[in-house]
């Protein structure tokens, strides 16, 4: 008896070792994705017009899966607040980050974010508590090599990127770290749904607000061109991959994940961001390209392996 309830424990966290991971990985493959089709709208589209339809449409798809799932509406001062996260990301990493690559490089801003799982990492250490063993920060040094290859081959800088740009996009990379962080606290006994619609509800009316500020004064990165209703449903539906999806599946990895091994799956996104402009794009894939990818999955195999030894020794002793 004693060995088939063992067996059967072992199935059981096994089994959702594997639900955590695949949520993980399927919203990384939606930031990823979700990337390659703002970068085909933001031809048409300003990139602040564009950020405040897609979160639009992201609250409204959350409603929506949060009335079918019979959620109650969100009214307690508790939930409001933990929104405010929001504020965190997406509103202010993808402000900054917006801002910051209208002065730098999409080179210099794919190697600085680079930098995000590390601070993750870093983050969960100091706030969280969480123990970072050496095996951990080496894995994390190979994958954002890995991610730094994959992000740095995706095409030579026409020009050089300002110090201002940088410093905004790293502000924003850490914004988005600690939103992490401040999330994994949050969870708790939070539904990740309820918890990614008040989050995203937050950050879009803060974002519309300095949206319609910047359309007073005129700026361009505000603007509303007249644009074909193909290129509206491409954003629309751009905006539900990459931020209502990709957040959603994030957050329940991150409720059954500690901070620190969740942060590698982030890894992922550039993977998938240049795999999908290949297939999509017609772009090309390099030599150290794909060096980068086989940095980042041998480092999520051998770090999912090495979670699975644990939680079996554990359940053994």
């Amino acid at each position: 008896m004693h060995i088939q309830s063992l067996s059967a424990s072992v199935r059981h966290v096994f089994c959702r070792t594997t639900i955590l991971s695949s949520a993980a990985i399927l919203s990384a493959a939606c930031w990823g994705l979700g990337t390659v089709m703002s970068r085909a709208v933001l031809d048409t589209l300003p990139p602040f017009t564009l950020l405040v339809i897609q979160l639009g449409s992201s609250v409204l798809f959350l409603s929506l899966l949060s009335t079918i799932s019979g959620k109650p509406p969100i009214t307690s001062v508790r939930e409001l607040r933990a929104g405010l996260s929001g504020l965190l990301e997406p509103g202010l990493a993808y402000l900054l980050g917006t801002l910051g690559l209208a002065l730098t490089t999409a080179s210099s801003a794919s190697l600085i974010g680079a930098i995000e799982p590390v601070a993750v990492i870093g983050f969960a250490w100091l706030f969280l508590r969480e123990r970072i063993t050496w095996r951990i920060g080496l894995l994390a040094l190979i994958a954002v090599i890995g991610v730094g290859l994959v992000s740095a081959s995706d095409g030579a800088a026409s020009h050089r990127g300002s110090v201002g740009g940088d410093l905004l996009i790293l502000l924003g990379t850490l914004a988005a770290a600690l939103y992490v962080v401040a999330t994994r606290r949050l969870l708790g006994d939070r539904e990740p749904l309820t918890l990614t619609l008040v989050q995203q509800t937050v950050g879009l009316f803060g974002v519309a607000a300095l949206w319609l500020a910047a359309s007073f004064f005129q700026h361009p990165v505000a603007a509303l061109p007249p644009v074909a209703p193909s290129i509206f449903l491409q954003a629309i539906i751009s905006g539900i991959i990459q931020y209502a999806l990709a957040f959603w599946l994030y957050l329940i990895a991150l409720r059954g994940l500690p901070a620190s091994i969740a942060a590698f799956y982030l890894t992922l996104i550039p993977l998938f961001g240049v795999g999908g402009a290949s297939v999509f794009l017609g772009e090309r894939l390099t030599f150290w390209q794909g060096i980068g990818a086989a940095c980042i999955l041998g480092t999520l195999i051998l770090l999912s392996a090495r979670r699975q030894a644990e939680h079996q020794e554990y359940e053994g002793c």
